[in-house]
């Protein structure tokens, strides 16, 4: 019998039970109809369990794991994943934390949202680097993962959906994506200036083809503000049992706060950001000024609109 939602909300862990377990049936190829047929549950009920709007319970588990073949390690993970979310806070008093917990991605939530709001003050994020960024990065040992292209497009397909696609069945839905990165990071030297340059020329085009992301500069001559230099991401999204939560990575490991009074501090980062971004308008202009004169220290004219950054460049440069 499938468990209800504690008190109506799916929280992070509840829908990495539903990720893990409805995942198991597509490892063999088959449809919620064939699971039905084998587990004995509705196709409404397998439906409800794989977007989480109810929480599998322990028999839930071990009925579709028996159906799909699962190792049992990792059936016991996922039941003993299933025990905690009755009772969190008594599993972790009884077990002391010695039992090992379920995981997830960034990309595996940012998947479900309906709305990203990036604050990169360290990095340029991965979802929007160049490869050559990226391998610079790597390099230098600033970032010790390879870049999941696949994941990234699906994502950044998303942002290029419309209404009528977003409403076919099977279709995550349209996305929006905020990024507000600081000068500091778009002009690092990350690989040399064509790298940047190219870099910043990549990012002025995602924004002009894809209207559902917009970016915005930290002016760096606006002086400190409330969560100077700390990067983290807001995660929104459209149903109602999932409370927005943030993401916050460090070298230990990721963060994930999903009570209100943990992500309260970086709402109110995200108010005072605003007193020191760019205007919205300046954003693609400041952003071809600057890969123009990484490209060439000596033009200093902005190129307009209809000419194109890239063209621009391309004519500064051959010309020079």
């Amino acid at each position: 019998m499938a468990a209800k939602l504690i008190d109506g909300k799916a929280s992070l862990e509840v829908r990495a039970l539903s990720r893990r377990v409805l995942g198991w049936r597509k490892r063999r190829n088959w449809t919620l109809e064939e699971l039905k047929e084998i587990v004995g549950f509705s196709t409404a009920k397998l439906s409800q369990l794989s977007s989480a709007v109810i929480r599998c319970s322990p028999m839930d588990v071990v009925k579709i794991a028996s159906a799909c073949g699962v190792p049992d390690d990792e059936v016991e993970l996922c039941v003993q994943a299933s025990h905690r979310l009755g009772d969190p806070q008594t599993w972790d008093y009884v077990t002391r934390g010695a039992w090992p917990r379920l995981t997830w991605t960034y990309w595996d939530v940012a998947a479900e949202a309906s709305e990203l709001v990036i604050v990169a003050a360290d990095a340029i994020p991965e979802l929007v680097r160049t490869a050559a960024h990226h391998a610079a990065m790597l390099q230098a040992g600033a970032t010790a993962h390879e870049l999941d292209s696949k994941l990234r497009e699906e994502i950044l397909s998303r942002l290029a959906t419309g209404p009528r696609d977003a409403a076919q069945h099977g279709s995550a839905g349209p996305l929006l994506v905020r990024l507000i990165v600081s000068e500091s990071v778009l002009t690092s030297n990350v690989g040399g200036a064509r790298v940047v340059a190219d870099q910043l020329l990549h990012l002025d085009e995602l924004q002009e083809s894809l209207p559902s992301l917009a970016i915005e500069v930290v002016d760096s001559a606006a002086g400190p503000y409330y969560g100077m230099g700390k990067s983290f991401t807001v995660m929104r999204f459209v149903e109602r049992r999932f409370d927005d939560v943030v993401h916050v990575r460090a070298i230990h490991g990721d963060s994930w706060l999903e009570a209100e009074r943990e992500r309260q501090p970086y709402e109110h980062a995200l108010e005072s950001l605003g007193a020191v971004l760019r205007p919205r308008e300046e954003t693609s202009p400041w952003l071809c000024q600057t890969a123009m004169q990484l490209q060439d220290p000596l033009h200093n004219k902005r190129p307009k609109r209809s000419e194109g950054c890239r063209s621009a460049i391309n004519r500064s440069g051959s010309t020079a």
